[in-house]
């Protein structure tokens, strides 16, 4: 499976093409640049093709009719609703090309276009799931423990979206190591509500309610969590059968249901979309934590999925250490080739690609103008001194 976008006149972004988006993906530059806004129109795009492959997979079973409809009113949230609505400017296409054959989805003058009538064969079939980590995940412990989970909406649709997705994570995984702050991360249950805790691996101290623990720890833990669990515990088979089977049954469509392929044998993908990884933390535990990330995702998932990464940082030392994953040979570290690795800096609403080749054939990520601002400092130091 290969993605390509092109985003038109959205917001802050003016003219966005990548010809293919890579499973690790990073997307860095200044305050409203427009990351966090690229990264929403690309997870509305993969909704809507999720949509489009359970169609499929019902019309290619005999069931004709369903809900799983592929329309954009109600998907817009938040800042993609103001920028979207109304607005006949913006231009969206988004491709997926399987095996040569492209299969797409356009946003255009105020409308969604898309052939579904082109049928998807049961073998480029796909079976996704988007998860979104919001940048307000420090929320998460306060929000939880106070039991005012059912409010939806007040801190906006891709928070509640995190907070489900950190509920669901937290039923099955009960403990889980932050080796890149030394500390165990517990889930327990007391009264019917959970607890979070974190505690020092060296036990020189108590364990600490994650709603008290430093502002890193309780921004990196929602992060590493959901990596975790949509890495190696979310269970493709339960969200087949809350969707498609539960409709089935509902609709009583049971009797004319013929599944030339089960749910479980489509091919399945996890995208995970994540805002500003680097929250709180100082920046050897970001490089750190984007190491245990990466590992944990690309080296150590199982063989039944494939894992998708996209960040949007203001981390000059995340993009950079990206040089150590591409150049890692230890086996226990995060590694990844130049074929898995996109890094892109969003500037005046268009992209400027930073991953590149030497003459020798190195893949690496040019990081060359992320230094700039030191030198400002530095160079307005020595004037102030008079060196």
């Amino acid at each position: 499976m290969k993605e390509s976008i092109i985003i038109r006149n959205v917001g802050p972004l003016q003219d966005i093409y990548i010809e293919e988006i890579k499973p690790f993906t990073v997307l860095i530059g200044e305050s409203a640049s427009g990351k966090s806004t690229m990264m929403k129109v690309v997870v509305l795009m993969r909704y809507l093709y999720k949509m489009l492959n359970i169609r499929w997979f019902l019309k290619n079973a005999g069931i004709n009719r369903s809900p799983f409809r592929l329309k954009i009113d109600n998907l817009l949230q938040d800042d993609l609703a103001i920028y979207l609505r109304n607005n006949r400017q913006a231009f969206i296409r988004y491709e997926v090309s399987v095996e040569g054959k492209i299969y797409a989805i356009e946003y255009s003058n105020g409308k969604l276009i898309t052939d579904q009538t082109t049928k998807i064969p049961n073998n480029h079939l796909l079976f996704l799931k988007e998860s979104w980590i919001s940048e307000t995940r420090n929320v998460i412990p306060v929000w939880m423990s106070n039991a005012v989970s059912n409010r939806k909406g007040e801190l906006g649709f891709y928070f509640h979206e995190t907070l489900t997705d950190f509920g669901q994570a937290t039923d099955v995984i009960r403990e889980m190591d932050l080796g890149y702050v030394g500390m165990t991360f517990r889930v327990s249950k007391q009264n019917g509500r959970k607890k979070f805790f974190v505690s020092p691996k060296d036990g020189s101290y108590e364990p600490t309610e994650l709603k008290f623990a430093s502002s890193g720890i309780q921004t990196s833990v929602p992060l590493t969590l959901l990596t975790h669990y949509f890495s190696h515990e979310f269970s493709f088979k339960e969200a087949g059968r809350r969707s498609i089977l539960a409709y089935l049954y509902e609709q009583d469509r049971l009797s004319d249901y013929r599944p030339e392929m089960e749910v479980m044998d489509m091919q399945k993908r996890v995208h995970l979309h994540i805002e500003e990884p680097e929250l709180s933390l100082f920046p050897s535990a970001q490089c750190a934590m984007i190491d245990e990330m990466v590992h944990t995702a690309f080296q150590r998932k199982p063989n039944d999925r494939t894992i998708n990464i996209m960040m949007a940082t203001h981390s000059p030392y995340i993009v950079n250490y990206l040089n150590v994953i591409l150049h890692q040979k230890n086996s226990e570290r995060a590694q990844l080739n130049g074929e898995q690795v996109g890094a892109y800096r969003i500037y005046d609403g268009r992209l400027q690609n930073l991953v590149a080749q030497s003459d020798t054939g190195e893949w690496f990520v040019n990081t060359s103008d992320m230094t700039e601002q030191m030198k400002i400092i530095f160079e307005e130091y020595r004037t102030l001194k008079g060196l």
